[in-house]
């Protein structure tokens, strides 16, 4: 069943939305491993917001809402490779409901509907741990191209492959 679900930028009013992810162990356990403080949460957060600021192409940081209902992030950011990341992360009391795919189904359709970004190698970074991610890309058709440790945690990198 699709959802009904609002993709917009993060706004300077919103760190309260993005704490309650990054500091939740459930979210992050395979992002970083670890809670983020409020100074890393504050951190992180203006990083987000000069990312959006920066950018005009539909790529940067989503706070992502089913009708009126926060529910998590979600992101298409450039790397320093012009390669495009995608990743999100949901609050734990929506996980198991579809919510992650509609997620990666609308990301995916920013690209495809954008001259620039549909020309992008298009990646995501998981924990290789995180099984329920892993087959929800690849239902989404990334391959798998690397598995190992980066910056001291457990990494997959994933391509996608339209």
């Amino acid at each position: 069943m699709e959802k009904d679900l609002t993709l917009s930028f993060y706004e300077t009013s919103d760190l309260q939305l993005y704490k309650q992810l990054c500091q939740d162990i459930r979210v992050m356990r395979y992002i970083t491993e670890k809670a983020e403080t409020d100074n890393e949460a504050a951190e992180n957060f203006q990083k987000i917001l000069d990312y959006n600021a920066a950018h005009s192409d539909h790529t940067g940081y989503y706070k992502v809402y089913d009708r009126s209902t926060y529910i998590g992030f979600a992101k298409l950011s450039w790397d320093k490779e012009k390669k495009i990341e995608i990743g999100y992360m949901l609050l734990p009391e929506y996980w198991g409901m579809g919510y992650a795919h509609q997620i990666i189904t609308d990301l995916l359709t920013k690209i495809t509907h954008s001259d620039r970004l549909s020309k992008a190698t298009v990646y995501a970074i998981i924990d290789p741990n995180n099984g329920a991610s892993k087959h929800l890309l690849q239902k989404h058709h990334f391959d798998s191209v690397w598995l190992g440790i980066e910056e001291g945690l457990p990494s997959e990198h994933l391509i996608w492959k339209p």
